[in-house]
């Protein structure tokens, strides 16, 4: 009867150890926030090739009359860093002795989720206006 309880007692440490090690995905992810292009300062760039420099090569290009056209890119948004997303994911880890992980690391990665960013440039490559909008899950 001793030696069950004893056994019993370090099974639910090594599960709470093994739980505690094994989360921290989507925490981690939510603590530490998704780098990405400042589209403000974008924005202040001219030439197509500065803008490129940040948003890498474009997913489309659309030509339109008088020389004008459009690039399309798609790339990852800017996150902010959040200890209280993070403190939530590693609570509910905790909770749910790391299932939490199914939902939560999805869910953080769809929160870093992806921006289509429109760029209008003229004949001679110079930007004149630039748009975004969140890419949908499908």
């Amino acid at each position: 009867m001793y030696q069950a309880k004893i056994l019993s007692r370090i099974r639910l440490g090594a599960t709470l150890i093994a739980t505690l090690i094994m989360t921290g995905c989507a925490a981690n992810m939510a603590a530490n926030g998704q780098n990405g292009p400042e589209l403000s300062l974008i924005s202040q760039e001219k030439s197509r090739r500065e803008v490129e420099r940040h948003l890498g090569l474009p997913i489309n290009i659309l030509n339109l009359k008088g020389g004008q056209y459009i690039a399309t890119y798609d790339v990852h948004a800017k996150t902010e860093p959040s200890l209280a997303r993070a403190m939530g994911h590693g609570a509910l880890d905790v909770v749910t002795l790391g299932l939490w992980e199914v939902i939560g690391g999805p869910a953080e990665m769809y929160h870093g989720r992806r921006v289509i960013v429109s760029a209008r440039y003229d004949k001679a490559n110079q930007l004149l206006t630039l748009q975004s909008r969140p890419k949908g899950l499908f």
